[in-house]
C-alpha cells in the first residue's frame, strides 16, 4: 500500500478553528495536503493553507531539530496521525504532521469557522475531531 507524508494546519481565531470541505472525501478537514519532494512539512503546510483558503500562515510552537550534527530551527508538529485514506479508486496511508499555525496575511476565500461546541455535528473523522478539540483546548 502506498504511503505518503502530508502536512496540515490548524488555525484558531476567536475560539474557533478553520476547516475546509474536502470534496473527494465528503468531509470537513483542517487545510493540508501532500508534502512535495522539494519542501519540508512546514513549507508544505504554508503552501497548502494558502492554496485551500487564501490565507498566508506560519507554523507556531516549539522548534527543534538536528540535521547532520547541526541544530536547525524547524517547527515541531502539534500532532502526528497515521490515517488510512479510502478514495473510491485508491486506498493509501497518510502520515499527517499537523501544525498549529497563525495568520500572517492573505484574504480568506474558502472555509468555515467551527467552535468546540460545533465539532460533534461536523461531518469529519473522529481523529480530526479529537485533534481539533485538543488544539482548541491548548489555545484557550
Amino acid at each position: 500500500m502506498r504511503k505518503c507524508v502530508v502536512a496540515s494546519g490548524i488555525l484558531i481565531e476567536d475560539g474557533k478553528a478553520l476547516v475546509v470541505y474536502h470534496e473527494r472525501l465528503g468531509v470537513w478537514l483542517y487545510p493540508g495536503g501532500h508534502v512535495e519532494p522539494d519542501e519540508t512539512p512546514s513549507e508544505a503546510v504554508v503552501r497548502e493553507f494558502q492554496e485551500e483558503t487564501g490565507l498566508v500562515v506560519e507554523p507556531v510552537g516549539p522548534v527543534r531539530g538536528i540535521s547532520g550534527g547541526d541544530v536547525v530551527e524547524e517547527p515541531l508538529p502539534f500532532a502526528i496521525l497515521r490515517e488510512t485514506v479510502r478514495y473510491p479508486d485508491e486506498t493509501h496511508i497518510h502520515y499527517d504532521l499537523v501544525f498549529l499555525v497563525r495568520r500572517v496575511g492573505g484574504r480568506l476565500d474558502n472555509g468555515v469557522w467551527v467552535s468546540e461546541a460545533e465539532l460533534d455535528g461536523l461531518r469529519t473523522y473522529p481523529n480530526v475531531r479529537q485533534v481539533l478539540r485538543r488544539a482548541l483546548s491548548a489555545l484557550r
